[in-house]
């Protein structure tokens, strides 16, 4: 095969890749937000036994997670929405955390007037389904009941068009993309053993260590660049010029309120504004959101 046909391939390929990320990243109207369990995304039944089936050594049985779960949903559709979240916290808090409970319980706290808990529910759920345009949606609509006029911490659009695997890829599809890359990779260096002279295997396997370095470099990111997202949950917070409740207050945060941290310290985080202000907020005022 020529140089010219495998770039055409690899080229395809990306445009492909990069026409999915896109396409997930249309946005959802307010007609179109959904506030309800993700009972059917997948089916009840199948959350439930996945529930059923995870080994964990806490002392939540797999049966009674999946028994709470059905428990929580039910007091959503009754209109009891504290009992409900209680449910899906304490699912999280065992263990039996993914991205569909953590929706639920983001529907569950904003129903139940808890704007800030339910805007970091969204935020950990979209981690987990970056693509799930639901959660993308409901997370829209709580934003929309937020006080400061701050914009969220988002990736630029150059950004986010360039490295649209980073953005649109959770932590697990990556891990499972560069798991799937690495044995690819190296069934075709086999293949390049048995038959050393074919430029297609020299130039698969080049493709190959191109992915395995993105797909590494993005998990790395994740785990040691990115910086926490911290969610204001009460109605109105102090944040000081020094990690110390008798320090000067700077502005004024409210619930809902997504900013960028930039430094931790014991019971203490300091977030970064748009406009390059910053202040020290206690910790047990906020969320707190890996992504």
């Amino acid at each position: 095969m020529s140089r010219w046909r495998i770039w055409s391939l690899a080229g395809w390929i990306l445009l492909a890749l990069h026409s999915h990320g896109l396409q997930a990243a249309q946005v959802v109207t307010a007609e179109e937000v959904h506030t309800e369990p993700s009972e059917s995304r997948p089916p009840l039944e199948e959350v439930v036994a996945e529930l059923a089936s995870v080994e964990l050594h806490g002392e939540l049985s797999p049966a009674l997670a999946a028994e709470i779960f059905l428990k929580a949903n039910a007091a959503y559709e009754e209109g009891a929405y504290a009992k409900a979240a209680a449910g899906y916290q304490r699912l999280v808090r065992e263990g039996f955390d993914d991205g569909r409970i953590q929706f639920n319980l983001g529907n569950a706290l904003l129903r139940n007037g808890e704007l800030g808990k339910a805007i970091a529910s969204y935020l950990r759920s979209q981690a987990a389904s970056p693509r799930e345009e639901d959660v993308r949606a409901n997370l829209q609509f709580a934003r929309q009941s937020t006080k400061d006029a701050i914009a969220p911490p988002q990736p630029s659009e150059v950004l986010s068009t360039l490295f649209f695997w980073h953005f649109r890829l959770s932590h697990r599809e990556l891990a499972i993309g560069l798991l799937v890359v690495n044995l690819v990779f190296w069934s075709v260096l086999g293949l390049g053993l048995l038959w050393p002279n074919r430029e297609l295997i020299r130039w698969a396997s080049f493709l190959l260590l191109v992915l395995l370095f993105t797909l590494s470099a993005s998990l790395l990111v994740h785990r040691f660049l990115d910086r926490p997202v911290a969610v204001i949950v009460p109605q109105e917070v102090s944040a000081h010029t020094a990690p110390e409740e008798t320090s000067v207050v700077r502005f004024k945060l409210h619930a809902g309120t997504e900013i960028r941290v930039q430094d931790q310290q014991p019971g203490w985080v300091r977030v970064s504004l748009p406009d390059s202000q910053q202040g020290w907020i206690a910790e047990e005022w906020i969320e707190l959101v890996y992504r």
